[in-house]
């Protein structure tokens, strides 16, 4: 296990206690809910974006705020996780696999699915506005403002509904390559550009520096997609833990489709090239981050 790994698993470990933590403090009554809730958020997932927002929140040297930054990266974790079971719906990608196992739609129903990613939604902002945190609430507002951005029309809801017109399920219209990389970056890479920056807030970067964790953050979320449709496309699903090939049934215009595997991944390392270069216009030691744009370019799953 090299150092990424162990630091991943730590911070994975870190996150599953926050999160269980959150499921008692919240005192929720409804077994069922509970115990969706532990099955599609303890012991899931990379954690990739919690650890952006750690790494990043670290380059600042402002340790004191340390347990305020990993209760609002656990809280972006729920974010995460509430798209995922969305994303997985059968009026979405209709997916029977995710992390490894069934899908909540599958394990539960439907419609506790649905209700678990809005309660999962809901209680992100409730941790992050929450008195228990001791940044001052300016902090708090603004880290919030910046989430509902991601997350919403300007973001992640945005790019899922442009994902879902490059199907052509709305009309005949075809998706070119600049429609195809704004439907990335609002999908995929506005929660990957949020977590760089709210960790940057956290930790009291200037207005400069949190310049740089999005050019950085903007880039590394483009090519995770982009390595996710190249996955999509060549792995299977023992290697992957969820529902591959779907792009291709669905009859979805992504990088692969337009450009082919090829081009698709000199674009991947384009882009981890110009991330890199982001990083090194900080004077403090960026390796962490360094080796999670590398972990991108080569990850497996």
């Amino acid at each position: 296990m090299d150092k990424l790994d162990f630091d991943l698993v730590k911070i994975g470990k870190e996150i599953d206690e926050k999160l269980l933590s959150f499921l008692k403090k919240n005192k929720i009554t409804q077994k069922r809910l509970i115990d969706a809730f532990i099955y599609s958020t303890i012991g899931s997932g990379k954690r990739i974006r919690a650890y952006l927002l750690v790494e990043a929140f670290r380059l600042f040297d402002n340790m004191k705020f340390y347990d305020d930054a990993l209760n609002i990266a656990a809280s972006l974790e729920l974010i995460h996780t509430y798209s995922l079971i969305h994303d997985d719906l059968p009026s979405m990608d209709n997916s029977l696999l995710r992390r490894g196992k069934k899908t909540c739609h599958i394990k539960y129903d439907e419609a506790t699915a649905i209700l678990l990613g809005d309660g999962l939604q809901s209680l992100a902002f409730e941790i992050i506005t929450n008195n228990e945190l001791t940044l001052d609430d300016r902090t708090k507002v603004n880290i919030c403002n910046k989430l509902a951005q991601a997350i919403g029309f300007k973001g992640m809801v945005a790019g899922q509904m442009m994902d879902l017109i490059s199907e052509g399920r709305y009309d005949k219209f075809i998706p070119d390559k600049k429609f195809i990389i704004q439907t990335q970056r609002l999908k995929t890479g506005a929660l990957i550009d949020f977590s760089l920056q709210a960790g940057g807030i956290i930790g009291g970067a200037k207005k400069s520096e949190l310049e740089i964790l999005s050019g950085f953050g903007k880039r590394i979320g483009l090519a995770f997609q982009i390595v996710d449709d190249i996955l999509d496309a060549t792995s299977n699903e023992e290697n992957l833990g969820k529902t591959t090939d779907l792009d291709s049934k669905q009859g979805k215009v992504n990088f692969v489709t337009l450009l082919g595997l090829e081009k698709s991944r000199k674009k991947v390392e384009d882009l981890i090239i110009q991330a890199k270069s982001e990083l090194e216009k900080f004077s403090v030691n960026t390796e962490n981050l360094m080796k999670i744009a590398e972990f991108v370019e080569t990850r497996k799953n």
